[in-house]
């Protein structure tokens, strides 16, 4: 039996110069030249706020500490940990651009938490709002021959007007968490044509056993593109495309004898797109793969290939020892992805956090099915309207392409839309984005807020805690009028199930939080759903009962159980932080692992 893990574990020793988390950062899309940028860079914290007024772009520093990249500032691993964070933090380093690069090059960030300014050779190359999607700048004018100096500024605020998830800001539930300052996914350069393939998307029709496939470019561009999809080395199937003057295209492809993409075979096709400019006569190729599955609902019933599908879910938050927000390693996000199935769940709700792309291709490859969740705000605003809606659909353009992905949820429990009974604008815009993400991607379900206040969405989900009454007998009175109330844990009221005048007929039902019950005995910062339970015996018996109940609602579809590990002061997980099971992994496989047949 493990203790309770701290997050802030001994530092990485800083003395042995190495490379982390040196795999490619984003596996849809795959390119054979690039350059790791992870690894050493120089820090400054800007208390003040003088950074921009001295110039802290021009010029190599002299006092400034080192940091670890991709790790934030608030982790282990970075070496600074430092909780607190800092509102505005620069980072530096050199690098010398191999001498067979000609024309584009690229700076690829994964994440960096809020605002970012990034300068080469003291010459501003571009500017990036939001603290979880990718974003990229052509940096080729701004090199030199030789050695180049990368500097960036990143600002950062406690405000809720910014999508912040679970970071603490100027109020902390004691479901929040430290938060996550600047950097924290890979960064890396790579050499591209003068327009570029920049992401992939797809829906599959089992019926007809067509792949419709889209490739979407850097800009418009005169030429054609090449689809081939490969299985065992042999191209199954292809199309030539003319763009046409366009920024992407689109093609149908027929698929004979396919492999669909499931749980109990998670069969990857390998995809290899050319694109040839024909203005320039360049060619760029890139690697991604498809997964051959459809999510839809008919008559109120929710399918993957066309089969029932009961979810068995279990919330994830995403953070990690000594990494924090950041895996420290690779393998950590496929254990992570092991550890899920083995506990007999077949898909993770990424929690309030868009998750590291190689955490999506680990579940891509073992067949997890994700839900992916845009972190929320808490105070609507203009702002909030802004940062949310371009962030998520930069997230949808990134991420589509994953197989796994099997439901978007932009919204959590009214979180930043706290009055959309009485203020239609806040449901306008649930809705917006609801419909927005339903226009951007049309092969997957949308949850439009997950929990309670439904307005708009192919799913209807209800969160239910408190495990001491009997949970099938309050989600019966809930699904036989579901304007009455949900219970909120937090926030002044209770909320109803679904708005005024929004249907949920022949909606499927999901128990989407459920469970929440840690164990040992609380200290005054700890929190849980409910009482403790004392020993391992206790939990097992209660989680039993749980399971037995939500089992007996045959309205229901699945559920999503709370959580996969402690986080902090929160000490409801599953698995410790440092990933050691509360019971043993068969045991928990037994509790959690039969569908909606018993």
């Amino acid at each position: 039996m493990s203790p309770k893990a701290d997050k802030t574990s001994p530092t990485l020793d800083s003395s042995e110069p190495f490379t982390p988390r040196a795999e490619y950062p984003r596996p849809i899309l795959v390119r054979d030249q690039w350059q790791s940028l992870n690894g050493p860079w120089l820090f400054r914290v800007d208390p003040d706020n003088r950074g921009l007024s001295d110039a802290w772009f021009d010029g190599q520093w002299t006092d400034a500490q080192s940091i670890t990249v991709p790790f934030s500032m608030e982790s282990a691993a970075s070496g600074i940990t430092e909780p607190e964070g800092a509102p505005v933090v620069w980072y530096q380093r050199e690098v010398v651009k191999p001498e067979a690069w000609h024309g584009r090059v690229a700076l690829r960030v994964g994440a960096s938490d809020f605002l970012t300014r990034v300068f080469v050779n003291a010459q501003e190359v571009g500017q990036h709002r939001g603290g979880y999607a990718s974003f990229g700048f052509d940096i080729q004018h701004a090199l030199v021959p030789g050695r180049n100096r990368i500097t960036a500024r990143v600002e950062d605020s406690l405000s809720w007007t910014q999508p912040r998830g679970k970071q603490a800001g100027t109020t902390r539930w004691p479901i929040d968490y430290d938060g996550v300052t600047g950097i924290w996914q890979s960064v890396w350069l790579e050499p591209l044509t003068s327009v570029s393939i920049e992401s992939t998307a797809y829906s599959y029709n089992v019926a007809e056993q067509t792949l419709s496939y889209k490739a979407f470019f850097s800009e418009q561009v005169d030429g054609e593109v090449s689809v081939e999809v490969i299985d065992g080395g042999r191209v199954i199937a292809s199309d030539k495309v003319q763009t046409a003057g366009r920024a992407e295209i689109r093609t149908t492809l027929f698929i004979e004898a396919p492999i669909l993409w499931s749980r109990e075979q998670p069969h990857l096709y390998e995809v290899r797109l050319t694109l040839l400019n024909r203005a320039t006569g360049e060619r760029d190729e890139a690697m991604s793969y498809a997964g051959l599955r459809e999510v839809s609902v008919t008559d109120g019933q929710l399918y993957l290939n066309g089969d029932p599908l009961y979810l068995r879910g279990v919330l994830d938050q995403g953070y990690f020892p000594e990494g924090w927000y950041t895996a420290t390693t690779d393998e950590a996000l496929r254990r992570d992805v092991e550890l899920t199935l083995a506990m007999g769940f077949n898909c993770a709700r990424k929690h309030q956090k868009a998750e590291d792309p190689r955490y999506l291709y680990w579940a891509d490859k073992l067949g997890l099915m994700v839900w992916a969740e845009m972190p929320s705000g808490r105070v609507f605003s203009t702002e909030l309207i802004e940062s949310l809606t371009t962030e998520w659909m930069e997230l949808i353009k990134r991420d589509r392409a994953h197989p796994s992905i099997i439901a978007w949820v932009p919204f959590n429990e009214s979180w930043g839309v706290w009055h959309q009974s009485e203020r239609p604008e806040q449901r306008a815009f649930v809705d917006a984005v609801t419909s927005l993400t339903k226009a951007l991607d049309d092969s997957r379900v949308v949850i439009g807020n997950d929990g309670w206040e439904y307005s708009s969405g192919d799913l209807w989900t209800l969160h239910l805690y408190n495990e001491d009454s009997d949970v099938s007998s309050r989600l019966a009175a809930l699904i036989d009028d579901p304007h009455s109330s949900v219970k909120s844990e937090f926030g002044s009221r209770d909320r109803v199930g679904a708005l005024a005048e929004a249907d949920i007929r022949g909606l499927p039902i999901l128990l989407t939080e459920c469970g929440g019950i840690g164990m040992g005995s609380f200290s005054e910062e700890d929190f849980s759903y409910g009482n403790l339970a004392e020993t391992p015996e206790a939990l097992e018996a209660r989680m039993r009962k749980i399971m037995t109940d939500i089992r007996s609602l045959k309205a229901l579809q699945g559920f999503v159980w709370t959580q996969l590990t402690d986080v902090q002061q929160e000490i409801n997980g599953l698995l410790y932080f440092d990933r050691q099971p509360k019971l043993p992994i068969a045991v928990l496989s037994d509790i959690f692992s039969k569908g909606g047949e018993d």
